[in-house]
């Protein structure tokens, strides 16, 4: 719907709807995978920082970024222009997150610790101006249960999309560096600023589509409450404190098992140009497997649905240790195409979370403006990006730290068998038991469509209620 505001009820969008709002994720992935994977070897190998400081200072920027959260997403809220509540933050975002995307990855004069945490807690700053809203913006297009999930697909399918571009990307500028296609080349500073020029180029192409083709939904009545009482209302309320625990725990293993990630493949696995080519397959495949998830979240649950691919999974990350130390001593042939195996059942899975669990959240948000009284997406949405980022900066300040206890040097053509071990154990032994964990709380969750839909039909009542009120009948 082009010319005005979404009615609420309307259950279907467009094809070029959904293409157009899923689409501003592509610059986003194409420059968020590379914080999480490639600015440690890149600031620590390449550019010669010491590698428990870059882990520091990642934890610290990320730290910094966190309080800012529920401040954007209230603000977000009680936004009210002309162009409506979400797109002046995100045009704001988008201006801050191309300028810190270049001075990022294309650095410029001599680089220090200071430098890096300038710039990183910018392009956080940026990428949370963009998130929240956005994310808000996407929950409130449409209250139908199986529709969100649509929604949310669109945008994991996209994001992956970018994912594999900045997978690709540094391969194609490390080889034409000369190096080919190694975890080296990939951390290069050809290949660094190749990332960071195609994100500032692409982002403002991506938000002229959005803003010309996605109209933001009509707020509803809402009583605004204090932050105080807000959160005193959202942590009461049962299903988000079980969302809450499963951000907690999937942040904190997801943190530190992309942070060590290059560093495992190249150091312990040994694959050398073959990593990038485990990565490239894990999004490959989450392309293909999103649409099966969405489908699979509408006929047995969303929560049901995260979990049958959360154990598939588990179960297949659970034979890193097998392949590691007992394939690759007496078959190393056999090395890649069981990591291979691994990584293509993770990838078809790896859609399942953040399209039913973002669409789960928006559910939560119904439950909580019920019970709130005020209609609060993006401080939701908020809330919960503070937690995670809060543990993902706890994640990865613990992981790099901890293997520069032990000795692990990534510099060195060799390490010990103990700094080796502490690696396997950061890259999949210590998140593996944190996503069991996570996985089992979330297969437990409450709202069903059933659910969803009686929630619906009480907040309309209550919002034709108020809308009488407020005309004087």
């Amino acid at each position: 719907m082009r010319n005005g505001q979404r009615k609420r009820g309307t259950p279907k969008l467009g094809k070029w709807e959904l293409f157009a709002y899923g689409q501003l994720v592509v610059p986003m992935a194409v420059i968020g995978l590379p914080l999480a994977i490639y600015i440690p070897p890149f600031y620590s190998g390449t550019l010669g920082l010491d590698l428990g400081a870059v882990g520091f200072i990642l934890m610290l920027a990320r730290l910094s970024d966190v309080f800012v959260d529920p401040f954007i997403g209230r603000m977000s809220d009680r936004t009210h222009t002309r162009w409506g509540r979400r797109r002046p933050w995100v045009i704001g975002g988008v201006i801050i997150m191309m300028i810190a995307s270049v001075m990022l990855f294309v650095p410029q004069g001599h680089v220090t610790n200071l430098y890096l945490l300038l710039w990183i807690c910018a392009i956080y700053l940026g990428y949370t101006l963009i998130e929240i809203p956005y994310g808000a913006w996407g929950a409130e297009i449409s209250d139908d249960y199986h529709e969100r999930n649509r929604i949310t697909g669109s945008r994991q399918i996209f994001l992956l999309i970018g994912l594999l571009i900045a997978i690709t990307v540094p391969i194609v500028a490390g080889q034409g560096g000369g190096g080919g296609a190694t975890p080296e080349s990939a951390a290069s500073r050809g290949a660094m600023a190749a990332l960071g020029w195609l994100t500032a180029g692409l982002l403002p192409v991506c938000l002229i589509i959005l803003l010309r083709s996605v109209r933001e939904p009509a707020k509803g009545h809402s009583t605004p409450i204090s932050l105080v009482s807000g959160v005193r209302v959202a942590m009461r309320n049962g299903p988000l404190r079980m969302i809450l625990a499963t951000v907690i725990l999937g942040a904190l293993a997801s943190s530190i098992n992309a942070g060590v990630a290059v560093l495992f493949f190249e150091h312990v696995a040994d694959m050398g140009r073959s990593s990038s080519v485990l990565i490239f397959a894990l999004f490959a495949a989450g392309v293909v497997g999103s649409p099966f998830w969405v489908g699979i979240g509408g006929r047995i649950g969303k929560h049901k649905g995260i979990g049958v691919a959360g154990f598939a999974s588990l179960a297949a990350f659970a034979l890193v240790p097998v392949i590691i130390y007992w394939v690759k001593p007496n078959f190393p042939e056999a090395v890649f195409p069981a990591m291979l195996t691994i990584t293509l059942i993770q990838g078809f899975t790896i859609g399942a979370a953040p399209i039913l669990g973002q669409s789960i959240l928006a559910d939560v948000v119904d439950l909580d403006t019920l019970k709130s009284g005020e209609q609060r997406t993006a401080f939701l949405f908020a809330f919960l990006a503070m937690v995670r980022k809060f543990f993902e900066a706890a994640g990865v300040g613990i992981a790099l730290p901890v293997l520069s206890w032990i000795g692990f040097d990534p510099q060195a053509r060799t390490n010990s068998a103990a700094a080796h071990f502490a690696l396997t154990a950061m890259y999949c032994l210590v998140p593996l038991a944190l996503w069991i964990v996570s996985t089992t709380i979330i297969w437990n969750y409450p709202i069903t469509h059933e659910r969803q839909v009686r929630l619906r039909a009480a907040l309309d009542r209550r919002t034709e209620r108020r809308a009488r009120i407020q005309a004087g009948d």
